[in-house]
């Protein structure tokens, strides 16, 4: 198993893209899944050399598309349940009441750590406020909550970042994103300057 990372740098996050592949062939006779059967993680960027492009003007370096500035984070993670039902047709079978356990990731960016402590923020503090907004939801029926919203999972990510915005905001300079997982391989976030 190898390893690679890549980073991009133009705004006030950063973003870590990290692939995992696996060296050598498996059953179906690919390296990874997603390469060409030949290919390794040395060769990720060679297959799809578009994600990679050059901005003279913006930090004058390398970057993946979608990401961001360079600069430190602190993230915390907590979870919530919650039950809704969602108002239109699109929805479906969602139309009816059900529930639902989000992972939720909250992360700070920061251009530069606070001086001499050297942080982004407390992470005690980072923690607490984090529980303390997502209590309001934490097994809750967000139809009583916001009764005229679909509170989907993107409209969701973005009330919490507004409460965590709203206790930091005369003490963290920088953004501020909030990742809601609804499994292990789907999410939405909501990234802001606060």
């Amino acid at each position: 198993r190898h390893q690679s990372a890549a980073m991009r740098f133009d705004g006030a996050m950063t973003v870590l893209l990290v692939g995992f592949c696996l060296m050598g062939s498996t059953s179906a006779g690919s390296s990874s899944g997603f390469l060409p059967k030949t290919a390794g993680c040395s060769s990720w960027l060679a297959h799809d050399p578009s994600l990679l492009a050059h901005e003279p003007n913006r930090n004058d370096g390398l970057r993946l598309r979608g990401g961001h500035s360079q600069g430190y984070s602190l993230g915390i993670r907590d979870s919530i349940m919650i039950a809704h039902s969602f108002h239109d047709k699109e929805f479906g079978p969602a139309q009816g009441m059900h529930g639902a356990t989000y992972t939720v990731d909250v992360e700070f960016q920061v251009s530069e750590l606070t001086k001499k402590l050297n942080w982004v923020m407390d992470i005690g503090e980072a923690t607490n406020i984090v529980k303390e907004v997502l209590a309001k939801y934490n097994l809750k029926n967000l139809n009583e909550i916001f009764p005229e919203e679909n509170t989907t999972t993107e409209f969701m990510c973005k009330k919490i970042f507004e409460g965590v915005a709203e206790r930091v905001k005369n003490s963290v300079s920088g953004s501020i994103t909030v990742k809601l997982w609804e499994s292990h391989n789907a999410w939405a976030s909501f990234h802001d300057n606060i």
